[in-house]
């Protein structure tokens, strides 16, 4: 299941194994507070996940894990994210306004992270951090902008003491681009798995925007030649994502399909696809003829498709 994260060149199972025995609470689960506890669920991280609202029609555009008739029907965000992310990992949902009578929440945590949308929830958040000596992620998102970092030897209400509570601008006021929002919880959340797998993360504020730079054309054999080679190729033998898998695209005879069903093990058998296990590789054949399955490389993928299905 987490074949793609392990091998990572920086991270391994040891690192999966120590997500999954780590804890965080997420405060605030609208657009940025979702995006980080649906990460971090993945991973099979415990969560606690904490937040005083209940959908409305806006949170479809904002939010990917809440369906229509949850936001319609006013479902509490964190009884709607409880449904949708506990088939991942271990949840605990409040339906709470976090504040200093019910601090207690934010026990036994390894990390807390933001995501929330206003600074007297951050004050406070800070301030048990520090008491408590358990460090959080800051995340916020606020028209084409967002932002991320981690507080743990530094301190939020050093830097934004000075700024008024209520001084800042809403999404009800600035809006919110979810694109932007995506990618500032996705930082946080990567922030986080760095963090709970004792990898370095900087005490640095990252920003979200939409800068761009200039590319300029060099000119090449697309753009000056008007060579299309890759247009006029013939569809081939070609390497997937995946430990030694190969795509082909041929066409299957009945006959081959009845051969492979009858020399394998079934998978999976359905409208759209045929996937069996045979001699201990996996070989998939879609309705369309195209082939996906296990092999040494190009050439020998080709030979075990003409041996088995005769093509």
């Amino acid at each position: 299941m987490f074949s793609r994260f392990e091998t990572l060149e920086n991270f391994s199972k040891k690192d999966q194994k120590q997500l999954e025995s780590s804890k965080i609470a997420v405060v605030g689960l609208g657009a940025t507070g979702s995006v980080i506890a649906e990460h971090l669920a993945r991973h099979r991280v415990e969560l606690v996940l904490i937040d005083r609202d209940y959908l409305e029609p806006k949170d479809i555009y904002s939010s990917s894990i809440y369906k229509p008739g949850q936001c319609e029907n006013a479902i509490p965000k964190a009884v709607a994210a409880q449904k949708e992310l506990e088939n991942f990992t271990k949840i605990k949902s409040k339906v709470e306004s976090l504040n200093p009578e019910n601090i207690e929440l934010l026990e036994d945590v390894d990390l807390i992270l933001d995501g929330t949308d206003n600074l007297e929830t951050r004050f406070l958040i800070n301030e048990y951090s520090k008491k408590e000596n358990i460090p959080w992620i800051y995340t916020a998102a606020i028209g084409q902008e967002g932002y991320s970092m981690l507080f743990d030897k530094k301190c939020f209400n050093c830097v934004f003491e000075k700024v008024g509570a209520g001084s800042l601008e809403t999404c009800e006021t600035a809006g919110i681009l979810r694109e932007v929002s995506t990618i500032a919880g996705s930082l946080s959340a990567q922030k986080a798995v760095k963090y709970l797998t004792g990898k370095t993360v900087l005490e640095t504020l990252h920003k979200v925007s939409g800068e761009e730079f200039e590319v300029e054309n060099r000119g090449c054999k697309v753009c000056e030649d008007r060579k299309y080679n890759s247009i006029g190729s013939n569809r081939s033998t070609v390497a997937l994502c995946g430990k030694n898998k190969y795509q082909l695209e041929v066409e299957v005879s009945e006959n081959g399909l009845k051969r492979l069903k009858h020399t394998g093990d079934i998978i999976a058998d359905n409208e759209y696809l045929l996937r069996v296990c045979l001699d201990g590789r996996e070989i998939t054949v879609f309705n369309s003829g195209r082939i996906i399955l296990e092999a040494r490389d190009k050439g020998h993928a080709e030979t075990v498709v003409s041996e088995i299905l005769g093509v």
